[in-house]
């Protein structure tokens, strides 16, 4: 038993220094992209509704740092201010299952030919489910309702305030986001590495056309984001499964998991649903048998998947420490912030209890959605307790709640 800890603890801190200094990298960069990229130019870009909007919600979602709980509220406003159903549906197939913040790391562990062909599915995958969606599934019209641009800056503030803000959203808002199915998919990986023996790919996983469908259905229960499944991806080649097998974890748990689903069903219809499940676990089976099939034809790849162990260098362990630095921070400071102030409604305001608010992309909807109704305004909001005090008649709480209903959000 002793053995197993101890095995696991090892595991455990190599993959995190494996993964620590390309995860803080990968971060920072979706920090440059969210704070130096507005808002208004990725809504302007996605608000049509033909062929031409779909490309661009692909090419657009393919880099942005938002796994799904970030990526459902996006959406949902997006559908709210009049996008076309196929766009919608291509950004919420797109986004989650990659951006600059996953690929450096992905590229990192399990390789740049993995990296590039996850990158490219999600391309593919993203402009095939709109075009589906546009066929099968013709969206109801949504009266557009304008909201105010988040670019998480004032107009004209200066580089210092953006630098911050870009710090503040790479390490605070995304890695709070990601925080606890990070640490989940380091475990697996740590347990992974420590209770399967080095030959158990070879007795049990050698047949690609069963492993590969057998790793779809492990992954869609345990939903993990991208992060979070690149280093079981990794240890799993690691531990001799072929890289279709790691490519069909790394797509499904993130692609394919019951909140990915839930939102195709909120916001686009159960006939939706339904096309984006056919499409991606066709498209899964098919893109990682084919990697399995034409693996010896892929450069780089088989040397890539025989050499992940080295000896740790001071820079991988300073990063390390500084990530779960940084997980831990962000996991108790919601909790001391509550701690320290609770938030009662007084004249002229109103609070409401927001169920799915459970991160700061969410808070972020919620803002912009409350904000677009004329004489509201959010004051204060309380992730943890999922709460929000609004500036706002009391006539104008119906209409709040339902336009909130609308975002992706149960209010009450």
């Amino acid at each position: 038993m002793f053995d197993i800890v101890e095995n696991f603890l090892f595991e455990f801190w190599n993959i995190s220094c494996l993964m620590a200094p390309w995860l803080l990298f990968g971060f920072l960069i979706g920090g440059v992209i969210a704070v130096f990229i507005p808002d208004a130019f990725i809504k302007k870009h996605l608000g049509g509704k033909g062929f031409a909007g779909i490309i661009k919600a692909s090419l657009i979602g393919v880099p942005l740092p938002l796994c799904s709980c970030g990526v459902i509220p996006v959406a949902a406003t997006l559908k709210r201010q009049g996008a076309g159903g196929g766009t919608i549906a291509s950004f919420i197939t797109s986004t989650p299952q990659i951006g600059f913040s996953s690929f450096i790391p992905a590229w990192q562990l399990i390789g740049a030919p993995l990296a590039v062909i996850k990158a490219v599915f999600a391309f593919v995958t993203g402009t095939l489910v709109g075009v589906l969606i546009n066929i099968f599934c013709p969206a109801t019209v949504i009266p557009r309702v304008e909201s105010p641009d988040r670019d998480g800056q004032p107009e004209n503030s200066p580089y210092s305030n953006k630098l911050v803000a870009m710090l503040k959203y790479a390490f605070g808002t995304l890695m709070g986001d990601v925080g606890g199915t990070l640490m989940f998919g380091l475990a697996i990986s740590a347990l992974i590495g420590a209770l399967l023996p080095a030959d158990f790919a070879a007795r049990y996983a050698a047949n690609t056309m069963l492993v590969v469908p057998v790793m779809i259905l492990v992954s869609l229960p345990m939903y993990v984001c991208t992060n979070a499944a690149i280093p079981i991806a990794a240890t799993l080649l690691m531990k001799g499964f072929t890289p279709g097998a790691a490519l069909a974890f790394l797509i499904a748990g993130p692609s394919c998991s019951a909140p990915m689903i839930a939102a195709f069903w909120k916001l686009l219809g159960r006939r939706a649903a339904f096309v984006y499940i056919a499409l991606m676990m066709t498209a899964t089976l098919m893109v990682c048998w084919g990697v399995d099939y034409f693996h010896s034809a892929i450069p780089g790849l088989k040397e890539h998947t025989m050499a992940h162990h080295d000896s740790r260098s001071w820079v991988e362990i300073t990063c390390a420490i500084l990530m779960f630095v940084i997980l831990i921070y962000n996991f108790i400071a919601p909790y001391c912030r509550k701690s320290k102030e609770t938030l009662t409604a007084g004249d002229g305001q109103i609070l409401l209890q927001v169920d799915d608010m459970t991160c700061t992309h969410c808070l972020q909807s919620v803002t912009g959605t409350v904000n677009s109704l004329h004489g509201v305004r959010l004051l204060k909001a309380d992730i943890a307790g999922r709460k929000i005090l609004l500036e706002a008649p009391q006539e104008s709480r119906s209409a709040i709640i339902e336009l909130l209903r609308k975002s992706g959000f149960n209010a009450h």
